[in-house]
């Protein structure tokens, strides 16, 4: 891309911001690849995957990490390729709240932005907190040999402090150091990922081939406990379920950056559905021949939560390779939470900008052009989260049902909006039927979240529902003003948008991106 090819994007970008009635207050300087590698390294598949494993052998058998699986992927792309659409036509930073807003109205947009703030404050967490167990597994007990068996609570909370403040501090120094860190960290994630690949198909038992697609209900003891035992096919179909749609989600981070994308309206809708159909090609190829490689998958699923660390264990590699494998896996993990933080930030500055939250939120670094405020909070917000201990692991365990109804709200509001307009990237007739896909497939898996072991979910959701009807009924119904909406409220906010692009020291001014309209 030459220099003046990128000017005349950027202007383009800031005449579609201005026309939203926003300013270019942040540094609009991240690449499409590096929009895509930020949703792709917060998907995590790699190491995710890895991981919770015991969701879905745990719970279906063979089934549940290939078939069960695959149909997770299949949701998934529907709901990324619905947000992808919407994206093209409102490429902001506030993401799903503004195009909630712009197409239900603002008490829905509202209730949006509550629903995946919610969702990124326990996704950041529990990503920390997953950071901080991988790192001491992996790395300090595997590679290093360090025991760490005395450690406790309260090395978990210094442990997570110092990952998340880390994270705090490479957002607030700058998105393209940010997406430069998530380049680097797509290629460590697919070398580690070839390698597991590797080793794990050196390992193979061909026997297992007649029961790749094999359901067994593993629910309960043979599962290692990891639900309930159940007689009920569908929600054993639900729980093995929960695997890729607690994995492939948080994408619309993507969305959270297009005010500091280049040509966001193409490059955001293709950032989120190319990782989504990546890290569901890795997922897939992945769980394949980590089923194949099982020396006894019974044995395997019975150990629960550990069954991937039996299976790694057990398996022939080189010593290097596993260490290599190991790194990799918590370095991933630590990108990921990186760059949750990254969308996160934003969509609480996109708030705050509107007034949803305290204006101090939407301060912009003049030095790095970064929402420093909202990143230090978010991350005060995220580290706190993590201190009660019981509250906070069913919290967690539903962080994947807060993402999907944020997602459905907002496919939902533009499913049955009259005010709905389009973006360069169209679905056509596909727009309809994967909406549906997205917005059934979401709210199913949130009736699956409110099942046991996770039943004390039904009152964190109840409360939650409470407090949003009566915060927006009784207060921010008459004080919230939603994002500038109408051509009259657009234009009066244009002499602000001036004084605020002035103070960050924009060099594209409205004039010029005027002319390029």
């Amino acid at each position: 891309m030459t220099d003046a090819t990128k000017e005349e994007i950027m202007k383009a970008d800031l005449a579609t911001l201005h026309k939203f009635g926003y300013s270019q207050e942040l540094s609009r300087r991240m690449s499409g690849f590096g929009n895509f590698a930020l949703s792709f390294m917060i998907i995590g598949l790699f190491w995710a995957a890895s991981i919770n494993i015991q969701q879905g052998i745990g719970t279906a058998g063979m089934f549940g990490i290939s078939v069960v699986f695959i149909i997770g992927c299949v949701i998934a792309y529907a709901t990324a390729s619905s947000l992808g659409e919407i994206s093209s036509a409102i490429p902001t930073a506030g993401g799903l709240y503004h195009w909630s807003s712009v197409l239900g109205g603002r008490g829905w947009g509202w209730a949006t932005a509550w629903v995946n703030l919610l969702a990124y404050t326990f996704s950041i967490a529990g990503t920390a907190v997953a950071t901080y167990l991988v790192f001491n597994q992996m790395v300090l007990g595997w590679v290093l040999h360090i025991d760490t068996s005395s450690w406790g609570y309260w090395q978990q909370v210094l442990g997570v402090s110092i990952i998340v403040a880390s994270q705090a501090a490479l957002n607030h120094a700058g998105v393209r150091s940010l997406a430069r860190l998530g380049e680097i960290g797509a290629y460590i994630t697919f070398i580690g990922a070839i390698l597991l690949f590797a080793i794990m198909l050196f390992n193979i038992h061909p026997a297992n081939f007649a029961h790749m697609f094999t359901y067994t209900n593993n629910t309960g003891d043979a599962g290692g406990d990891v639900v309930p035992h159940t007689d009920n096919p569908i929600l054993i179909f639900g729980y093995a379920l929960l695997l890729p749609l607690w994995i492939i989600t948080s994408y619309d981070a993507s969305a959270h950056t297009s005010e500091e994308t280049l040509d966001a309206a193409r490059a955001v809708p293709k950032a989120m559905i190319n990782s989504v159909l990546l890290s569901a090609v890795i997922g897939i190829s992945m769980y394949a021949v980590i089923g194949l490689a099982m020396p006894d998958q019974a044995a395997i699923a019975k150990q629960g939560g550990n069954a991937f660390a039996t299976l790694f264990g057990e398996i022939t590699a080189p010593t290097i390779v596993k260490d290599f494998i190991s790194v990799a896996m918590t370095v991933a993990s630590y990108i990921c939470g990186a760059c949750g933080l990254t969308g996160f930030s934003r969509a609480v500055f996109a708030f705050a900008r509107d007034k949803g939250l305290p204006s101090q939120l939407r301060h912009v670094s003049h030095k790095f052009r970064t929402p420093a405020a909202a990143i230090w909070v978010c991350a005060i917000v995220s580290v706190a989260a993590t201190l009660y201990s019981s509250a906070f692991n069913a919290l967690v365990a539903g962080t994947a049902l807060f993402y999907q109804l944020s997602y459905a709200m907002a496919i939902g509001a533009a499913f049955i909006s009259t005010k709905r307009t389009y973006g360069p990237y169209r679905l056509g007739v596909w727009s309809k039927p994967l909406g549906a896909i997205a917005v059934s497939g979401g709210v199913f898996i949130i009736w699956v979240g409110l099942q046991p072991p996770t039943q004390i979910l039904i009152s964190y959701f109840a409360g939650i529902v409470v407090l949003l009807l009566v915060g927006w009924f009784a207060i921010e119904r008459k004080r919230f003003p939603g994002p500038p909406m109408g051509e009259l409220a657009i234009k009066a906010r244009q002499h602000e948008i001036e004084l605020e692009e002035a103070a960050v020291g924009e060099e594209i001014h409205i004039g010029e991106a005027s002319a390029a309209e």
